[in-house]
C-alpha cells in the first residue's frame, strides 16, 4: 500500500512538473509573439514610407521631362537618390532590427544582439531624418515645376513661408516618429527581460 502511495505522490510530481514546463513554454511564445508585434509597430511604418518613397520616385523619373533646366533636372536627380537612399536606409534598419529576433541562442547573447541592434537602428534613423530635410529643399524646388504650369518661386512668400512650415512640419513630426519608435523599442527589451524570468 505505502509503494501505491509512494508512485502516486511521484507520478503526480512529475505531472505538476511537465504543466509547469508546458505553462512556462506557452509564456515564453506568448512573450515571444508580443516582441515580434511590438517590433512589427516600427516596421509596417518603415515600410509604407519607404513604398511611398519609391513611388514618388517613380512618378518624378516619369514627370521628369517638365524639369526643361539643367538646374531642375539635378535637383530632380537629386531628389531621386534621395528617395532611394532613404527607402535602402529604412529597410537596412529593419533588417538590422529583426535580426535580433532570434530566441534560440542563450538569453544574454540575444539581449546583446538586440542593444547592438537597437543602436545600428537609431543611428540608421538618425541618417534617414538628416536625409529628409534635404530631401525638403529639393522637394520644396521642385514641386512648383512639376505640379503647376506657372513659376511660382519669384515670390518671396512662397519661399519664406514652404520653408518655415516645411520644417516646422518636419521637426515635429521626426521628434514624434523617433520617440514613438524608442517606446517601443523600450517597451521590447522589456518583454526580452520578461523572458528571463
Amino acid at each position: 500500500m505505502e509503494l501505491d502511495d509512494l508512485k502516486n505522490t511521484w507520478d503526480n510530481a512529475g505531472n505538476k512538473k511537465q504543466q509547469q514546463n508546458s505553462t512556462s513554454k506557452l509564456i515564453d511564445q506568448m512573450t515571444q509573439t508580443k516582441y515580434v508585434s511590438k517590433l512589427n509597430r516600427i516596421a509596417y511604418p518603415e515600410m509604407i514610407g519607404s513604398v511611398i518613397c519609391i513611388l514618388t520616385a517613380m512618378f518624378i523619373g516619369f514627370a521628369f521631362y517638365k524639369l526643361d533646366t539643367i538646374l531642375f533636372q539635378t535637383v530632380g536627380i537629386i531628389c531621386i537618390l534621395l528617395l532611394l537612399s532613404i527607402s535602402v536606409i529604412s529597410f537596412l534598419s529593419l533588417r538590422q532590427l529583426k535580426s535580433s529576433n532570434d530566441f534560440s541562442k542563450p538569453y544574454a547573447d540575444t539581449l546583446r544582439m538586440f542593444a547592438t541592434q537597437k543602436l545600428a537602428f537609431s543611428k540608421l534613423q538618425k541618417i534617414n531624418i538628416n536625409l529628409s530635410y534635404l530631401l525638403l529643399i529639393v522637394v520644396i524646388i521642385l514641386l512648383p515645376r512639376l505640379f503647376s504650369g506657372q513659376d511660382i518661386t519669384d515670390s518671396k512668400y512662397f519661399w519664406m513661408f514652404s520653408f518655415s512650415f516645411g520644417y516646422i512640419f518636419l521637426f515635429y513630426f521626426s521628434k514624434k516618429v523617433t520617440k514613438y519608435y524608442q517606446n517601443k523599442l523600450r517597451q521590447s527589451e522589456e518583454l526580452l527581460n520578461e523572458l528571463r524570468q
